[in-house]
């Protein structure tokens, strides 16, 4: 009887490991979850997403909106999102920028209060 129970309790404590990594990357933990972020800086709420093509995903361009609010806020959240989206994908945050958060908001590209960054994950 107690054989038995362990290897329910064991059958069941498996399945939910899958289920759990479901629920995480709806709420935003793991993996999954890696290509869209809420970020929330000095009273704004911004929204960046990594996107990357399918030919090299260690290239990526995020893009961040509302910029007109925060435009420094809105940098860092594109810095925030490249360095998540690069650990969580390469397991490490380095991005080297080639239209980059450190750059003046002059020189970035924005269009429709959205603001858009390029860069590429330099871990191996």
């Amino acid at each position: 009887m107690t054989r038995l129970f362990l290897i329910g309790l064991l059958t069941l404590s498996l399945a939910s490991c899958g289920v759990a990594r479901n629920i995480g990357n709806t709420v935003g933990v793991g993996q999954g979850a890696s290509k869209r972020t809420t970020v929330e800086g000095n009273g704004t709420r911004f929204r960046a997403r990594a996107n990357v093509q399918s030919g090299d995903r260690r290239a990526v361009t995020i893009t961040v909106t509302p910029v007109a609010a925060d435009p420094d806020g809105a940098k860092e959240a594109g810095r925030y999102q490249a360095t998540r989206y690069c650990l969580l994908t390469y397991g490490g945050s380095d991005t080297e920028w080639t239209i980059g958060p450190d750059q003046p908001i002059e020189e970035l590209p924005v269009e429709n209060d959205t603001l858009t960054l390029e860069g590429r994950c330099t871990q191996k």
